[in-house]
């Protein structure tokens, strides 16, 4: 049986979840932390860093070092580390990879199928985008789930409320803020 996780693919930070046993709990990465830094980095000897090890290089090796892709998701641009040149889905899909490891490891079993979170604003471009990326990263897509919907559902909306919320979402890399409405347990964005 494989294990189906949640991952909050973030333009500054990403972070994995599971929802065990009635809960949500937070999955670590390799370092013991919650959040992984969404950077790519490419080595000397031309392997590939994520996360901590990546950031690490962003002053030191700036021109092997790519952050804030995400905001390039389902365009045209290119990355240039190096010899080697990315497409930000390319990029987001190592970040995937990683934390998809990450999650195996702490769970002790496979991982395929994902719910992954993406902002309210992306189009069906950057949202194919994404979905390319999540399976280039050996995941299956089970939904792509806007940020601030996720972000009313892990505050309990979903719990009987109904009506027309605003929802904050004050990431590292973009500050949303959408008007939900809840009629019935489902959401509707209304603006964003």
């Amino acid at each position: 049986m494989t294990l189906q996780i949640g991952i909050d693919l973030g333009t500054t930070n990403s972070l994995i979840a599971q929802f065990h046993n009635g809960e949500t709990r937070l999955i670590p990465n390799q370092h013991g932390h919650f959040l992984t830094p969404s950077v790519i980095s490419v080595a000397e000897d031309g392997s590939i860093l994520t996360g901590i090890a990546a950031r690490e290089r962003l002053s030191t090796a700036p021109t092997l070092t790519a952050s804030a892709f995400k905001r390039f998701m389902g365009t045209d641009k290119t990355f240039h580390l190096g010899k080697r040149t990315f497409r930000a889905e390319e990029l987001s899909a190592l970040i995937l990879k990683s934390l998809k490891e990450d999650a195996e490891a702490f769970l002790g079993e496979p991982v395929c199928d994902v719910v992954l979170t993406v902002p309210a604003y992306f189009n069906a471009i950057q949202r194919q985008a994404t979905r390319n990326a999540v399976q280039m990263a050996g995941l299956n897509p089970l939904r792509l789930l806007n940020e601030p919907t996720a972000a009313a559902i892990a505050y309990g909306l979903d719990n009987g409320a109904e009506g027309t919320f605003v929802v904050y979402d004050l990431g590292g890399g973009t500050f949303d803020v959408s008007v939900l409405q809840l009629t019935k347990g489902l959401f509707e964005v209304k603006a964003t």
